[in-house]
């Protein structure tokens, strides 16, 4: 008999402005969706503390069809991520080329992989990135948090 592969935590790195809705973040991850399916599934949304209270993503978060946890990353974390889209205005102003790579791959230490790249929507209010954390579940986990029961879906995702 075959063992169900381990699950793996995948966290949504969001960045995200004043002006940023609800429908810019769906819209992102239906972006994101197409680009890797398994993304579907995710354990956390991972933001630069102080926006995890933002009406948009609380609204977006609400709106999801299963419970995440909400991870507050501090704007010290950013520089030391190995991002790999580099914005020089976000460069100057927090230390990091991509806020969204650098709160997911923060979120999915220690051992984080970037599974998908900043995308950014159409008026530029917001953007989103995943990574994955590679061995063990994040403290964040969904599933060790008890927000929702183990599903195959998120179970042995890859890149």
């Amino acid at each position: 008999m075959t063992q169900p592969a381990p699950h793996r935590c995948v966290v949504l790195g969001i960045g995200l402005r004043a002006q940023a809705q609800a429908a810019d973040l769906q819209a992102l991850w239906l972006q994101a969706r197409q680009h890797q399916p398994a993304l579907e599934n995710f354990c956390a949304v991972a933001v630069l503390q102080g926006k995890e209270q933002r009406p948009a993503l609380q609204q977006w978060a609400a709106q999801l069809p299963f419970a995440v946890a909400m991870v507050a990353v501090a704007e010290q974390a950013l520089p030391a991520q190995p991002v790999v889209t580099q914005s020089p205005r976000l460069l100057a102003r927090y230390g990091t080329g991509s806020v969204a790579e650098a709160v997911a791959l923060s979120a999915a230490a220690p051992a984080p992989r970037l599974l998908l790249a900043r995308l950014l929507a159409g008026d530029g209010s917001a953007t989103l990135a995943a990574a994955l954390r590679e061995r063990g579940t994040t403290p964040y986990c969904c599933l060790a948090a008890g927000l929702r029961p183990a599903d195959p879906q998120t179970q042995g995702v890859t890149a």
